[in-house]
C-alpha cells in the first residue's frame, strides 16, 4: 500500500462520512426513526437521498467498465433511471407516501395479500444482495486503484466501513451523508472532466487519438463506435431503458426516502427533481474514460473494472485526482448505504415482524434492523469477492425488480390478478433470470440474443395474464379504487 495525496484525501473523506453516520445515532430513538427517519425528511434531504441511490458504483465504476469496451453509449444507464424516476414522480410517488408503508413488499400486501408480500420480500432481498455486491466490488476497485492495495482487501475494508455507518443511524445516516455526497460527487467529477478534456482537445482530440490507437492494434475501440450513443447496440440500449424505468418503480433503496418524506407533496417533488442530479453523470464518466484511453491506450490490461478508478489515478495533479476519487467514493457509498438499509428494512418489516416474531417490541425491531444491516453487509462483501462482471450483475437485479413492477402495475391499474397470479409470476421471472444469468456467465451472451430484461418482463407479464384467465383462483372481482384506500390521515 502506498501513502499518496489521493490516499490521504479519500481516507479523510471516508472517516468524515463514517463520523457523520455515527453522529446520526443521536437522532434514532425508535424503529420508525432508523427505517424512515420518523417520516420527517424535507424536500432537500429527500431529493438527495433518492438521487444518491442512482449515483453509485453502477453509475461510476460499472459504467466506466463498459465505457472502456463500448464508448459513450453507457450514458443510457443514467438516462434510463432518470426517466424512470421522473415517471415515478408523476405517478406512484404520492400514492406510495399516502399509503404510509415502509417497504415495496408492504405496498404489495396492500394490493394483494401477506403471502405475496413475503414472497416478494425474499425475492427483493435476493435481488438487492446482487446489487449490493456490485457496489462493494466497485468501491473495492476504487480503493485498490487509489491505495495500491489488493482489490480483495480493499473490498473488505470499504464494505465494513459503509456497513458500520449505515447500521448506526439508518435513514438519518443515509440522508445526512448523501447530502454531503452529492456535492462531493459533482465537484470531483467536474474537476476530472475539465482536466481530461483540456488534455485531449475535447471530443475531436478523442476521435483522432482513438483511431490512432486502433490503427496500431493497441485497442479495439474505434472512434465511430466510441462516440455513438448506440455503440452497445440499439437492442441493448432499449433493454437498459426498459430496465431502468421498470426497476425504478420497485426499487426499495431509492423509494425508501419517499416513504420517509414529511408528506406526499414532498415525496412527489423530490422524485421529479432527482433526474436533474442523476442524468448528466454518465456523460462525465464515459468521457473521462475515453479521454484516458486517448492518452494512455489500453491502460487497464484485463482488469476492466479499474477503468474509471485508474483514469482518476492518472491525473497528475494529486489534489484534483484525490477530490475526483473522493467523489467516486461518495457516489458508491451513497448508493450502498440505502441498499443495505433497504434490505434490512424489508427483512425486519416483511419477514421478522410478520412471520418470525409478530408483535415484537420496538426495541427488538430496532436491534433486529441493526443486526440485519450488519449481516447483509457481510454477505455482500463475500459476494463482491466473487462477482467480476459488474454491469451484467446490475441488470440481473433490474430484471428481477422489473418483474415486481409488472405485478404492482397490474394491481394498481387493473386489479384483476389474484395473489396466486402474482406469486406464480414472481417465481417464473426468478427462474428466467437465473437461467439467463447462468447462460450469460457461460457463453458471454444471452440465449438467442434476448436481453435478460426483455425475458423477465415478458415472462412475468404473460404468466400473470395466463394465470389470471386460465387458472382457478387466478382472477378476483375488485377494482383499483377499492384496493388503493390510504389509511386515515398521514403519519
Amino acid at each position: 500500500m502506498e501513502i499518496t495525496t489521493q490516499f490521504i484525501i479519500v481516507m479523510a473523506y471516508f472517516l468524515i462520512v463514517i463520523g457523520v453516520g455515527v453522529f446520526a445515532t443521536k437522532l434514532v430513538k425508535t424503529s420508525k426513526d432508523i427505517l424512515v427517519a420518523g417520516r420527517n425528511l424535507g424536500l432537500a434531504l429527500t431529493t438527495v437521498a433518492i438521487a444518491a441511490e442512482w449515483l453509485g458504483g453502477t453509475s461510476t465504476v460499472a459504467v466506466g467498465q463498459w465505457a472502456f469496451k463500448y464508448g459513450i453509449s453507457p450514458i443510457w444507464y443514467n438516462i434510463s433511471t432518470s426517466i424512470g424516476m421522473f415517471l415515478f414522480g408523476l405517478t406512484w410517488a404520492a400514492l406510495y407516501r399516502k399509503m404510509q408503508v415502509y417497504t415495496v413488499p408492504e405496498m404489495i400486501e396492500r394490493v394483494y395479500d401477506r403471502r405475496t408480500r413475503l414472497t416478494s420480500a425474499i425475492f427483493f432481498i435476493a435481488a438487492y444482495l446482487l446489487l449490493s455486491a456490485v457496489q462493494i466490488g466497485a468501491i473495492g476497485a476504487l480503493f485498490s486503484g487509489a491505495l495500491k492495495m489488493d482489490i480483495n482487501t480493499a473490498i473488505i475494508i470499504a464494505g465494513l466501513g459503509i456497513t458500520i455507518y449505515t447500521l448506526a443511524g439508518g435513514m438519518y445516516s443515509v440522508a445526512l451523508t448523501n447530502f454531503i455526497h452529492v456535492f462531493v460527487i459533482w465537484g470531483g467529477m467536474i474537476a476530472a472532466y475539465l482536466f481530461y478534456m483540456s488534455k485531449v482537445g475535447w471530443y475531436d482530440g478523442i476521435r483522432v487519438a482513438l483511431d490512432n490507437w486502433a490503427a496500431q492494434g493497441a485497442i479495439k475501440l474505434t472512434s465511430e463506435k466510441a462516440l455513438s450513443p448506440f455503440g452497445m447496440g440499439r437492442s441493448v440500449v432499449l433493454a437498459w431503458i426498459l430496465g431502468g424505468i421498470t426497476g425504478t418503480f420497485a426499487a426499495q433503496a431509492s423509494v425508501q426516502p419517499v416513504f420517509a418524506a414529511k408528506d406526499w407533496k414532498t415525496a412527489k417533488r423530490a422524485a421529479l427533481l432527482t433526474p436533474l442530479i442523476v442524468a448528466p453523470l454518465g456523460f462525465l464518466v464515459t468521457s473521462i474514460v475515453l479521454a484516458a484511453i486517448s492518452l494512455h491506450g489500453n491502460y487497464v490490461g484485463t482488469e476492466t473494472r479499474l477503468a474509471f478508478p485508474l483514469a482518476l489515478m492518472y491525473i497528475p495533479n494529486p489534489i484534483i485526482g484525490g477530490i475526483a476519487m473522493a467523489g467516486v467514493f461518495a457516489a458508491i457509498a451513497s448508493t450502498e448505504a440505502p441498499i443495505l438499509l433497504g434490505m434490512a428494512t424489508m427483512f425486519v418489516r416483511d419477514v421478522y415482524s410478520t412471520k418470525i416474531k409478530p408483535g415484537a417490541k420496538d426495541k427488538e425491531v430496532l436491534l433486529a434492523t441493526r443486526v440485519t444491516t450488519f449481516a447483509v453487509g457481510i454477505i455482500s462483501i463475500i459476494m463482491a469477492l466473487v462477482i467480476k462482471e459488474l454491469p451484467i450483475a446490475t441488470y440481473v437485479n433490474y430484471a428481477m425488480r422489473g418483474a415486481v413492477f409488472v405485478i404492482l402495475a397490474l394491481a394498481i391499474y387493473w386489479a384483476k390478478p389474484s395473489s396466486k397470479a402474482a406469486i406464480i409470476s414472481i417465481y417464473s421471472a426468478l427462474i428466467t433470470a437465473i437461467i439467463w444469468y447462468a447462460y450469460y456467465m457461460t457463453h458471454k451472451s444471452y440465449p438467442h440474443g434476448i436481453h435478460i430484461v426483455y425475458a423477465t418482463l415478458f415472462v412475468s407479464f404473460v404468466i400473470a395474464l395466463l394465470v389470471t384467465y386460465l387458472v382457478p383462483g387466478g382472477k378476483r372481482d375488485i377494482t383499483p379504487k377499492e384496493l388503493l384506500v390510504p389509511p386515515e390521515g398521514e403519519e
